[in-house]
């Protein structure tokens, strides 16, 4: 009897603190994903259960050990697989076969809580945050290859400013930022609601900033609010009881405000592209402490409350008066050059008739002109918007019975280039530098190069 009283105590010593350890040893919270597999809505409880769509399946989650709880972590999804990132960076997870797996070789950096963070070309990007006693402004991405994180420089003549919480929205290779909060003197711990009203870009391309321009901050006051993107589209969903959506259109420039049709509570949100639903994890006043919920989107955006233009410039009314008045000036310039000045050009020009073949100065036909002039001017007429090397005029020339040589003829073109040039000089009035342009090619130097003056000689 002692024997079989010693043996069952062994087991109960040896039994009871592994059951009572992995009851306790986790006491997360709830964290809320979408299966990139199999596109159900999973719920983690308390680091140590997990159930898909429905509460009353509950499984046990296996993992491997990662600092911290899962509901510090941020979701992500690329290539078909879900991965978790701890939301002050370094760590690492991704879910494999219903088990949560640690793949960096990283460390917990606490220096990036509350980072802007997206996915670009299938990698994991942290922009901002807090941590080590500092807001930040810096860039920072997971490389899946070596699995460690990696800072990356941005350029620009200004930079925004240290923040966390900004708020972001990714368009193809060009990343939005505005808002946030940052470091206030008087609550260092907890800082303050940003006051700039900059819209920041990032090309991620060149990975250069530039300001896109002004934005009302009355947006930056909303308190307790997850965002979201859906296409290229922002949301901005409230956490309290505002029970508001706000949809940032960066493309169509607009700001639009919705009424949901029931109060949520989330605490963790995303957005089912398969269903085009947005799906929630709802906490509840009853002994059921959450629960997912799914809301088409296209049943809230219906009717927006108000639509408003989301970037201006920063021009002030007196700047827009400047421009206003330059452009009337510069409208007045277009019209002088292209009125009064094109009717003194017209009143100077000749006029070539395609169909008798004829040149005609104010209506009347000029006949100052051989055969051989006559040659040349057409040749420059249908060169007219080029440079032409002045040997090409050499061919031009009638041939003699008696064959001349090349100094001879070339002696010959310039005497009729130059007759022609005072004729047409003695007929409009103008200078030669108003008739004829000449300069060297820009390859061959030695190679002089002729074209008639613009509008000199107008086509009918």
């Amino acid at each position: 009897m002692n024997r079989l009283l010693i043996i069952f105590y062994l087991v109960l010593l040896h039994t009871s603190p592994k059951g009572f350890s992995q009851t306790d040893k986790y006491k997360g919270e709830s964290f809320l994903f979408k299966d990139a597999k199999t596109n159900d809505a999973i719920v983690i409880e308390h680091d140590s259960i997990f159930y898909r769509n429905n509460p009353e399946q509950i499984q046990r989650l296996k993992h491997s050990n990662y600092p911290e709880i899962i509901s510090r972590y941020n979701a992500f999804q690329i290539k078909g697989k879900n991965y978790f990132a701890h939301n002050g960076c370094g760590p690492v997870l991704e879910w494999r076969n219903d088990s949560i797996v640690r793949i960096d070789k990283s460390f917990l950096h606490q220096n990036q809580f509350g980072s802007s963070n997206f996915v670009y070309k299938n990698e994991i990007y942290y922009f901002g945050g807090y941590g080590l006693f500092t807001y930040k402004n810096i860039l920072t991405k997971y490389i899946f290859k070596s699995r460690e994180w990696m800072s990356i420089q941005t350029f620009g003549n200004e930079f925004p400013s240290p923040r966390r919480d900004a708020n972001i929205v990714l368009m193809g290779d060009a990343l939005y930022v505005f808002g946030g909060w940052s470091e206030d003197p008087d609550s260092f711990y907890f800082g303050q609601k940003f006051a700039d009203d900059l819209v920041w870009k990032l090309n991620l391309k060149s990975m250069k900033w530039s300001k896109e321009g002004v934005y009302d901050t009355k947006y930056n006051s909303i308190e307790n609010h997850i965002n979201f993107q859906v296409g290229s589209k922002m949301y901005m969903l409230s956490r309290g009881s505002d029970n508001k959506l706000l949809e940032i259109d960066i493309e169509n420039n607009t700001i639009k405000k919705y009424l949901l049709p029931s109060l949520i509570l989330p605490k963790f949100i995303y957005f089912d592209e398969k269903s085009q639903e947005l799906v929630a994890l709802h906490f509840l006043s009853t002994n059921a402490s959450s629960k997912i919920i799914r809301l088409k989107l296209k049943t809230i955006l219906v009717n927006p409350i108000y639509t408003e233009t989301f970037i201006t410039t920063p021009y002030s009314t007196w700047m827009y008066s400047f421009l206003l008045i330059g452009l009337v000036l510069f409208l007045f310039y277009l019209f002088y050059k292209l009125k009064i000045k094109g009717t003194i050009n017209s009143n100077n020009s000749l006029l070539f008739d395609s169909a008798s073949q004829q040149l005609l100065f104010k209506g009347k036909i000029i006949d100052a002109f051989d055969a051989n002039e006559l040659k040349i001017i057409l040749h420059l007429i249908k060169n007219q918007a080029d440079y032409i090397p002045l040997n090409s005029l050499n061919n031009l020339f009638e041939q003699e019975e008696i064959t001349e040589n090349y100094s001879s003829t070339t002696k010959r073109r310039e005497t009729t280039l130059n007759n022609i040039i005072t004729k047409l000089s003695l007929i409009s009035g103008n200078k030669e530098s108003e008739i004829v342009l000449y300069r060297k090619n820009p390859d061959d130097k030695r190679m002089k190069e002729v074209k008639l003056k613009d509008q000199f000689i107008r086509l009918k």
